[in-house]
């Protein structure tokens, strides 16, 4: 039996690591840097050979080493070579929902940063995040979290142009902190580059060397390096934000903030994804190639379902959290998928539809088209196949059926507030300088709520009541003498006395008191701010009676609302609920037009049983459901929805890029 020739085995390394105590055993191809898990058998096999072979120089005789340490050690060669082979073979369609970009080999540069990655420290990045944190939640506090509105315009152009241009430099210093991290430990990181989710530039590198030479430990800090960086980096923007001022700045540390903290919560951080998260957590609790494990399962199942059991298998005893790991991963990478595509689609002058589609295709129907040239007419599998056929068939079969047999309602979910501004509100009648305002607590009928003050009134009363002095004065002069002076007299007397009532009742509005009992809430104002007639200054709610709460209604269901409402239901607070009859509820349209989409808007208004107070501080939804129709008739409101979105896109992309 002939062995392998030394200039392969140069190119292949066996190394020795451990996984909850006990030994894991990897071989390693040098040329591409991937690591392959093996038996101990395999690797002391493949060890005994490379010994002999390299010791030789050449062919080592049959004789030397045994026929099964050389089958064991052709065995993990023949998998090394094959893969070698796909590389070159296979080129990987570009998909622009999920693309990976190598940029750039990073380790010739790692003994540049060994100084700096030594003076890192526990204590030092505690202390840095504590100030951060602390400085964040102060100013946040203190702007009412504004910053957060820049999450509704994640997918803009201004944002997507923002990420094309600072992402270059994020990605630096991303990968910076995972190099650090792999500096300090001693490991080695091959290339760095970007990942492109759904457009937007997620950074990556690659420290699979760390499953070689670092401790579990260690391979935790480094892959959690990154995401401690984007926080720091998020951090960082979020402080500047309150900081600068101009649009220009605080748009760009706003998508900055965005940027850092939206990559580490759904993507890095995420271990249902194999980013930095994944490889954190599967380290630390033991379950290295989890993912790869996990898709073998799924695997399985899937071919013991379609099969009818003759092939594949299900799950036993502890690796069912792995296949129950599979599920979620699929389905949250499915969701993910969704969530950008819908984002995307229309968007961008009809482009979002392309690149929609494209990723569409790459991930789902370039696949099956792959597996299909792929399949091997072996003899003995006829039988299989046609089980699997039948299987899809009918799985086919029931899903068609179900569209059009299966009924559902349309369900609405509106959140609902009390309807303040109506109903509720406090105002001033007067305008004034504030000197006292009641606190949250529950008012009788005629208590105060709040105390102005005026000088001008008093002044301007004064005033006239000298002028009403004099004009009467000049009436009892003239009286009986001039009778045209005389009927001018009295016409001022009564303009002034007039006027004067005026000035009274202003006077009078500087007190604002209750109108009825009820738990009164006051507006954050301060004592001696100015405040104009007609002003808000807090809401009364009583205590008895009927409340009335409203919310927006979405446009796209207002024709359902004019079919059949089969019930509505009040959730309060999730845990609370109360039957809502349909004389309760009324729909009305809001005198107010979006400029660039041209939706109209719609408010939907509850007169409830139950008094106003009853609903302070509770977060209240009304869950509307219509008459069930087939689920053919849902999909076509999607598609409906989607083509009014689509349309509503296209019309704020022209305001922006005529603009």
């Amino acid at each position: 039996m002939d062995l392998v020739r030394p200039e392969i085995l140069k190119q292949i390394t066996v190394r020795l690591s451990s996984e909850k105590g006990r030994p894991v055993y990897f071989a390693q191809d040098i040329s591409n840097g991937k690591v392959f898990v093996v038996t101990k058998a395999v690797a002391l096999a493949l060890r005994r050979v490379k010994a002999a072979a390299l010791g030789r120089g050449q062919k080592v005789e049959p004789d030397d080493v045994s026929p099964e340490t050389v089958k064991l050690a052709y065995g993990i060669l023949q998998v090394i070579q094959k893969n070698r082979l796909n590389e070159l073979n296979q080129t990987k369609t570009f998909n622009p929902i999920f693309a990976a970009i190598p940029l750039l080999d990073i380790g010739p540069y790692q003994k540049y940063l060994r100084g700096i990655a030594s003076s890192l420290s526990l204590q030092l990045i505690l202390g840095t995040f504590s100030i951060l944190f602390l400085m964040a939640f102060w100013l946040g506090a203190r702007n009412d979290w504004s910053i957060f509105a820049a999450f509704s315009n994640v997918f803009s152009v201004d944002a997507l142009l923002t990420f094309t241009f600072v992402a270059p430099f994020l990605k630096i210093i991303h990968e910076l902190g995972h190099v650090l991290a792999a500096t300090r430990y001693g490991v080695r990181v091959r290339k760095g580059g970007l990942y492109l989710i759904g457009l937007y530039p997620m950074p990556f590198v690659d420290c699979s060397e760390a499953d070689l030479t670092a401790r579990r430990r260690d391979r935790v800090t480094i892959s959690s390096a990154g995401i401690i960086t984007d926080i720091f980096i998020g951090l960082t923007a979020f402080l500047l934000w309150h900081l600068v001022e101009g649009n220009f700045y605080k748009s760009l540390f706003a998508n900055i903030f965005v940027f850092s903290t939206l990559n580490s919560v759904l993507f890095n951080a995420n271990p249902l994804i194999k980013m930095d998260g994944y490889y954190a957590i599967s380290d630390a609790i033991g379950q290295r190639n989890l993912a790869t494990r996990a898709t073998t399962h799924l695997r399985n199942f899937r071919q013991w379902l379609s099969s009818f059991g003759a092939e594949g298998g299900l799950p036993e005893g502890r690796t069912w959290f792995v296949f129950v790991y599979g599920v979620m991963s699929f389905i949250y990478r499915i969701y993910i998928m969704i969530v950008i595509a819908s984002a995307i689609l229309p968007r961008y002058l009809g482009a979002g539809v392309a690149i929609t589609l494209w990723g569409a295709v790459v991930m789902f129907v370039a696949p099956i088209f792959r597996d299909k040239g792929s399949i091997s007419g072996t003899t003995g599998k006829t039988q299989n196949r046609w089980r699997k056929l039948t299987f899809w068939s009918g799985t086919g079969a029931v899903v068609v059926a179900a569209f059009f047999l299966v009924r559902l309602p349309f369900v609405v979910v509106v959140p609902m507030n009390l309807d303040v501004a109506n109903k509720y509100q406090v105002t001033v009648s007067s305008s004034g300088a504030l000197e006292s305002l009641a606190s949250y607590s529950v008012l009788e009928a005629s208590s105060k709520i709040a105390s102005l003050s005026n000088p001008y009134l008093s002044e301007q009363a004064r005033a006239v009541q000298s002028e009403i002095e004099i004009a009467n004065q000049i009436m009892e002069s003239v009286q009986g003498v001039d009778p045209v002076q005389t009927l001018a007299a009295a016409e001022q007397v009564q303009n002034l006395t007039e006027r004067l009532d005026v000035l009274i009742r202003e006077m009078g509005g500087l007190e604002v008191s209750a109108s009825h009992k009820g738990a009164f809430v006051p507006l954050p104002l301060e004592t001696g701010q100015w405040i104009d007639a007609g002003t808000a200054i807090g809401a009364l709610y009583p205590q008895d009676g009927f409340a009335v709460l409203s919310g927006d209604f979405p446009e796209a269901h207002v024709d359902t609302w004019a079919s059949h409402l089969d019930h509505a239901v009040l959730r309060i607070n999730s845990d609370a609920y109360e039957r809502v009859r349909a004389n309760q509820l009324e729909l009305r349209e809001i005198m107010s037009l979006d400029a660039e989409s041209g939706r109209r808007s719609w408010s939907i208004f509850l007169t409830s049983d139950a008094p106003a107070a009853q609903y302070l501080g509770k977060v209240v939804d009304l869950r509307l459901s219509f008459a069930a129709v087939p689920i053919t008739d849902h999909i076509a409101f999607q598609w409906n929805r989607t083509v009014e979105r689509f349309r509503e896109a296209q019309m704020a992309d022209r305001a922006t890029y005529l603009n």
